[in-house]
């Protein structure tokens, strides 16, 4: 399962209060790299709500792919960025 630091969800709250029209966000996988977009939710969904929060959205696909791995934020000159932390316990080859 995704993991969601503090941090990163005070990023999605302030990405979601900037677009209100927007009623959730989904993470998707484009061209091997992960993305946020707009997005309603869908059958089979994996749905995380947060309390006070956005609800993240992902197919069960992004979800399998993102198991293990943790959303966080990075700060940059330009302000905190959402970033995909590689995974906790990787798997033994």
């Amino acid at each position: 399962m995704l993991s969601i630091t503090t941090s990163a969800w005070k990023r999605l709250t302030q990405l979601k209060a900037a677009r209100p029209d927007v009623e959730a966000i989904r993470l998707t996988l484009k061209d091997g790299a992960f993305k946020c977009a707009r997005g309603g939710r869908r059958e089979l969904d994996r749905v995380i709500d947060h309390p006070g929060g956005p609800t993240l959205l992902m197919s069960r696909r992004v979800a399998k792919n993102l198991s293990g791995r943790t959303l966080d934020t990075l700060d940059t000159k330009k302000g905190p960025r959402l970033r995909l932390q590689p995974e906790t316990n990787p798997k033994q080859q």
